[in-house]
């Protein structure tokens, strides 16, 4: 805080202090203003050198909101991109873990036996050639083989 001394009266003029003695002006075609009576004593603000009233606040110009902005915009970012990142990870876990159950699930089908019916000599009617065969059907065959009017082979 520091006082200032200014001159009492300003030109109406030009806006220079005219002090006591002589002032010389030639504003020309210049709006001519009234000569003003001022406080001689005006007080300074130290810090931001502004003239100082009762109620003066001195504001240090400064870029901390603007530095806080770009760390919070900057923290964002970094936060999106993580997340994003993580969804990612997940995305192709997924995808692993479908694939591993594809591949698993297709092994067990292909080491399966099939479903098929039993393997071994067919029975045929009559192609076994035991008359005394136990089976029905090579039962009937030989019966009907018996009843038949007709000339057969091996009967």
């Amino acid at each position: 805080m520091g006082l200032k001394l200014s001159g009492v009266l300003r030109c109406g003029a030009c806006g220079k202090p005219r002090g006591l003695g002589l002032h010389l002006c030639y504003p020309g075609a210049r709006r001519r203003r009234r000569t003003t009576l001022r406080n001689p004593v005006t007080w300074e603000c130290g810090t931001c050198r502004k003239p100082r009233g009762l109620r003066h606040t001195c504001s240090q110009r400064t870029d901390f909101k603007a530095r806080r902005r770009k760390a919070n915009s900057e923290a964002k970012r970094l936060k999106r991109r993580a997340a994003a990142a993580a969804r990612a990870a997940r995305r192709k876990q997924a995808a692993a873990d479908r694939r591993a159950r594809s591949r698993a699930r297709k092994k067990a089908a292909k080491g399966k036996p099939r479903s098929t019916r039993p393997r071994g000599d067919s029975h045929e009617p009559g192609a076994c050639g035991d008359r005394a065969c136990e089976r029905y059907r090579c039962q009937v065959y030989w019966r009907g083989m018996d009843d038949c009017p007709y000339p057969h082979e091996g009967g």
